[in-house]
This record gives structure tokens, C-alpha cells and sequence, in this order.
């Protein structure tokens, strides 16, 4: 029995020191851990600095040689045609009787006004007409024609052969409103004249706006159809931008060069995939709708009006919901309607998937479809309403609502942050494109909490970005780099947005004079010395033994540190000195004895 007892307490023995292993080596790992973390491995956030860095300095330079590259090659301008009312002088209405009686005529055909000045009948183009104006003063109509010449804002040089001519400005007209013998009006002529003006420069601003559109229109192949009947289908779509006024449910088809949506109406709309730049899927995951979309590289006209983007989408569940109706938390109908709601969203999303696959194989690798990350996602005002902006592999977007917003990081040069304070909850997120003849797009009131993981989606995306407490005239920014961006690169180009940069050259050159002035000889070494002897008077110690310990012990703590029996002496030493202090602090002081003040005899009362 003492055998198995002592047999017991070896193993319980070896059993703690075991223990005791485990422990010591999972200090020692954590210890590691903490070591790599704190001291080998710099933090995040230096590494993004020091990445921000680097990328101020590449970006600078990249501008530098495309605006070069930009200066020695040929860049085409566009030709402005000069506006003629009248080619030749045989489509000149001579014959016309108010141009006999020099009366103001107006060619409706030629889209021009016919101003008789001195006794000739001039013609004027109707885009030189500024604007017309009519008044009644007394008994006459007054016209009053302003028109365009070189210089003014409207107006610009290269309309006009020659800009440095005589040209008039202004011609005001008069007529009486009285009746003549024939017993007709003169001012009625200027009155009708006055109107068919009008509706001549509608017509002309409206014909100069649709050709304005039209410019960057280009047309499409044709759609070649594929006629097996293993054509990849989705059903039941509907179409942004609507075809109609009303929405239509449609059916979109993928053939061998493009997407074909028809509607039950018999509107057709052709994507070819050549004009496809980013193709976007956007899952049903915590949405209400599940869609594709595309951004094209040039527009296309559906109906009246182009677009950059068109997507086809179909609803998930209800969008809207009765608030009135009454239900319970375990209501079977509802427990019905979630299970049969769950089901047609996988059975969608599958679908979907499907669809896909089939068209990246059908179209080679023209078309990949993208799926946003929404994990990485922030809320912010893109337009007038807040919105969950969605970073892609290629693109910023936010394609559920409806006009999209879709950036492309490729042509992202630079994202600025406006409005970072700690007193404010929201910031402004501001991103400045590669073209600088485009307009920056921004995005509004973005919650505070989201701007470090937006700082490192863009780090990790090797965009520069930079951050400032005020918000920025950016029109007049881009119009002075525009002007001369020559200049703006050799003043230190984006760095002027960057205050770190600043700061920390000037902590470098701070640094570099503090230590050329300080030097070893300039000590004091009577002030040192007196205050060694200061402190030496002041200190008292009961034991000159603990006194001489700890000198020699300051001594050669540097070289080799003290064991732990010497650390226990000195312990120990504290220890009966502090008690000894305590004992004299609680010693009995001697009381002195007041004497009890005397007692006051009574007062004894006189009588009266």
C-alpha cells in the first residue's frame, strides 16, 4: 500500500510540472506574439503611410508624362461651323413683298431674320440673335434685337471668320399702334414678328441640344441572332431606363455578339458586348432586388434620350408593406410566406448564376461579370438620397437605386477628404479623375466610423488619398491645373493636399537643429555638481549598509542585471525601514494637562 501511495505522488508530481510546462511555454508564445506585433512588425497604419508615400511621388510623376505626352501628340479640334442664313443668292427670297417694302421678314425655312438697315435688306442667322424684346410706350411698339459678337460669353471667337471686324449689336425698331387710312395697324407687323422669332429660336436651341447629345452616340453592330434554341434566357425582367412610360416585363436572350431584351409591347433593346465596359451582377443577399448591369463604354439611345447604363432587374419578396394589416410573431401564414420567399431567392439567385456562366462562355471573355463586395461597403449621398456604395474588383458602384453610380478606379487619380473632425459625425469623400477636363464626382455624408476601412480599401488599390478639415473650390482648383499645369507640378503638384507631408519635413529640420546646437561641452558642470551635493544632504538613511548596497548596485546594473537574492535583501531592507518609519510616526507624545476655566460666580440682584 505505501508503494502505491508513493507511486500515486510521483505521478501527480509529474503530472504539475507538466503543468507548469504548458503554462510557461504559452507565456512564452503569447510574449512572442506580442513581440513580433509590437516591436519586429510596424503597425497598419505606418504601412499605409509609408505605401501613401511612395504613391504621391509615382503620381506625380505619371501626370508629368501623360500631360507631355498629351502636348507632342496631335490632338484633333473640332471644327465649328460658321452660321450662314443664306448659300447663295438665288435661295435669297427677294421677290418676298415685306422684303420690297422693308418690313422685318422672317424664313422659317432657312431658319434667318431679314432686317431691312438702310433701305437694304440684310439677313441675320437666327444663332446671331441673342435675344428679342417688346415694349409699349404711349402709341408706338418698340423691338428690341440684342445680338451675339465676338468676345462676350456666349458668343465665342472661333464662331466667326473674322473677330476682329465691325459688328452690331444692338437694332431696336419703332411702330405706331394707331390705325392708318386702309385701316391698319403698323405695330401689329412687329408684333407678329416678335412671335415667329420666338418660335423659330425654340425650335433651334431644341434642334442644337439633340445634336449635342447625338455626338458621342455611335451606332452598334448588328446583333447577330443565334437561331438554336439552346439560347441562354432569363424571364420576367424588367428594363432601366423604362422603354415606354410605363414599366414593361421582358425577356432578355443572350445571342453570339450581344443581349437582346424584347417586351411584350415589341420594343427591343440590343447590347452589343464590344460596347460593354464593366458588367456588374448584383445579388438578392439582404436586397429587395436582383439585377444586371452594365456599363457601356460609348451611350446608346433608348427611346428619346442616351444612357450610359442599362440594366435588367426583377423583384424579391414585397418592396412595400402593409403596416395596417395585423400579424403575429408566429402567424403560420407568415412563417409560410418567409419560407416561400427564402426559396425564390436561392431559386432566382441560381438562375442567375447560371445565366452567367453560360455568357462568358458564349462571349470568349468579352463580358465578365463582376459581384460587388458588401462586406466592404459604406453609406453615403452620391445624389439626393443615402445609399450603400459597394466597392467591386474594378469599380465603386451603387446599382440599386436608380440614376446608378458607378466609378471606375482606372480612371480614379486621386480621393480627397473633406470635413475630417473629431467634433463631426460625417465626411465628404471627393475623387478626382485622371482626365482633369472632366468634373470631380463626390460623395456625401459619410459616417465617421467608415473612413478607416475605406482608407485601407484604397491602399490596398494603390490609390493616393489625402484628407483636409475644410471643404474645397474645386471648379477653381481644376481651372488654374488646367490653365497651367506646368506650374502646378513643379510647385510639388497633389503634395499641397497632403499635410503630413509638411509636417514632417518640418519635425525633420526641427530635429536636424536641435542637435547641431547641443553639444557635450556646454553642460554645466558647477550646477551639476551642486545638485548632487543637494541631494546627498537631503537623503538620510537609518542603515549606512543599504546606502552603500544600492551605490554599488546603480553601478553595475547596466552591465550585468542583480539576482533575485540580492533583489530580496534590498526588499527586505525597504521593508524594515518603513516600519521603523511607522513606529516613530505612532509613538505616544507627551499630553499637557489644561486647567478647566473658572467658574463664574452668579450675579447677585439688586433690590429696589
Amino acid at each position: 500500500s505505501t508503494q502505491s501511495t508513493g507511486g500515486e505522488g510521483d505521478e501527480e508530481e509529474e503530472e504539475e510540472q507538466e503543468n507548469i510546462m504548458e503554462n510557461i511555454t504559452r507565456q512564452s508564445k503569447r510574449t512572442a506574439v506580442l513581440d513580433n506585433k509590437l516591436r519586429h512588425e510596424p503597425l497598419s497604419d505606418d504601412k499605409r503611410k509609408e505605401h501613401q508615400r511612395k504613391l504621391v511621388e509615382k503620381l506625380n510623376q505619371e501626370a508629368r508624362e501623360r500631360l507631355s505626352a498629351k502636348k507632342n501628340g496631335f490632338t484633333e479640334k473640332k471644327k465649328v461651323q460658321t452660321a450662314v442664313a443664306f448659300r447663295n443668292l438665288q435661295s435669297f427670297p427677294s421677290n418676298d413683298p415685306d422684303i420690297r417694302d422693308l418690313k422685318i421678314m422672317v424664313d422659317k425655312k432657312h431658319e434667318s431674320v431679314i432686317i431691312p438697315i438702310f433701305g437694304v435688306p440684310t439677313p441675320f442667322h437666327i444663332s446671331t440673335i441673342k435675344n428679342v424684346s417688346k415694349s409699349e410706350e404711349g402709341d408706338y411698339v418698340y423691338l428690341r434685337t440684342n445680338l451675339n459678337v465676338p468676345g462676350t460669353q456666349v458668343a465665342k471667337d472661333e464662331h466667326y471668320a473674322n473677330p476682329e471686324g465691325t459688328f452690331m449689336k444692338e437694332i431696336t425698331f419703332r411702330s405706331n399702334m394707331r390705325k392708318t387710312l386702309a385701316g391698319e395697324v403698323p405695330a401689329m407687323h412687329l408684333n407678329n414678328a416678335f412671335r415667329i422669332i420666338k418660335e423659330v429660336q425654340k425650335k433651334f436651341k431644341q434642334y442644337e441640344n439633340e445634336k449635342k447629345e447625338m455626338e458621342d452616340v455611335i451606332e452598334q453592330e448588328t446583333l447577330k441572332i443565334t437561331q438554336t434554341k439552346g439560347v441562354p434566357r432569363l424571364k420576367d425582367l424588367y428594363c432601366r431606363p423604362n422603354l415606354s412610360t410605363r414599366r414593361v416585363i421582358g425577356t432578355l436572350e443572350a445571342h453570339s455578339n450581344g443581349f437582346r431584351f424584347h417586351n411584350t409591347h415589341g420594343g427591343n433593346v440590343d447590347v452589343i458586348y464590344s460596347t460593354i465596359r464593366h458588367a456588374f451582377f448584383q445579388p438578392c443577399d439582404k436586397e429587395m432586388l436582383i439585377m444586371l448591369h452594365f456599363y457601356l463604354k460609348h451611350p446608346i439611345m433608348i427611346g428619346k434620350k442616351k444612357t450610359y447604363h442599362i440594366c435588367f432587374y426583377t423583384e424579391v419578396g414585397e418592396i412595400m408593406t402593409d403596416l395596417g394589416k395585423s400579424s403575429h410573431m408566429y402567424d403560420r401564414d407568415d412563417i409560410e410566406a418567409e419560407h416561400a420567399e427564402r426559396e425564390m431567392r436561392q431559386k432566382l439567385k441560381g438562375a442567375f448564376k447560371n445565366f452567367i456562366e453560360k455568357v462568358e462562355a458564349l462571349s470568349k471573355g468579352k463580358v465578365e461579370f463582376d459581384t460587388p463586395f458588401r462586406e466592404l461597403g459604406f453609406y453615403g449621398v452620391p445624389f439626393r438620397s443615402s445609399c450603400m456604395l459597394q466597392p467591386t474588383t474594378h469599380c465603386l458602384i451603387n446599382v440599386i437605386e436608380w440614376p446608378p453610380f458607378v466609378i471606375a478606379l482606372d480612371e480614379v487619380e486621386l480621393v480627397h477628404f473633406e470635413r475630417v473632425q473629431f467634433q463631426l459625425k460625417n465626411f465628404d469623400m471627393v475623387f478626382i479623375f485622371k482626365d482633369y477636363s472632366r468634373k470631380i464626382e463626390m460623395i456625401n455624408s459619410i459616417p465617421m466610423s467608415s473612413l478607416d476601412a475605406i482608407k485601407e480599401w484604397l491602399n490596398s488599390c494603390d490609390l493616393k488619398y489625402t484628407e483636409g478639415a475644410i471643404s474645397l473650390n474645386w471648379p477653381k482648383i481644376m481651372k488654374t491645373i488646367n490653365d497651367n499645369p506646368d506650374a502646378f507640378f513643379e510647385d510639388g503638384g497633389w503634395k499641397f493636399l497632403d499635410p503630413e507631408s509638411d509636417e514632417e519635413g518640418e519635425e525633420e529640420d526641427s530635429d536636424a537643429e536641435g542637435d547641431e546646437s547641443w553639444g557635450p561641452g556646454e553642460v554645466n558642470s558647477e550646477d551639476d555638481a551642486s545638485d548632487e551635493s543637494d541631494s546627498d544632504e537631503d537623503y538620510d538613511s537609518d542603515d549606512p549598509s543599504a546606502s552603500d548596497d544600492s551605490y554599488s548596485g546603480t553601478g553595475s546594473s547596466e552591465e550585468s542585471g542583480k539576482d533575485w537574492s540580492d533583489l530580496e535583501e534590498e526588499a527586505r531592507r525597504d521593508d524594515q525601514r518603513r516600519l521603523r518609519e511607522e513606529r516613530e510616526d505612532e509613538s505616544p507624545k507627551k499630553k499637557r494637562k489644561i486647567a478647566p476655566p473658572p467658574k463664574s460666580k452668579p450675579k447677585k440682584k439688586k433690590r429696589r
